[in-house]
């Protein structure tokens, strides 16, 4: 599986839309063998969210938000740097 990050833009929406959009894309995730969304960052003042997904393509994150009816502005391979590699050394 590789790792993503998905940019939302969610202006304007809420707390209580956030955790709608979270539950929707919890349940329509067990559609996506695999797919494991690992945590999100809301930035309320922005109205943007970034969300860090592992999935087999960019392809199945952007269906995966169209049936979870949220947001999916942009979608970007990334790798994780760990810091904990560099301080175990």
């Amino acid at each position: 599986m590789a790792l993503f990050v998905v940019r939302r833009n969610v202006e304007g929406l809420g707390q209580e839309d956030i955790d709608a959009a979270a539950y929707r894309a919890i349940m329509c995730s067990y559609e996506y063998p695999g797919m494991k969304w690992h945590r999100s960052y809301w930035d309320s003042a922005l109205g943007v969210l970034d969300c860090v997904y592992e999935a087999h393509d960019a392809d199945e994150i952007r269906e995966h938000a169209k049936r979870s009816r949220i947001p999916c502005d942009d979608v970007r391979p990334v790798e994780e740097i760990d810091p904990t590699t560099y301080l175990s050394g």
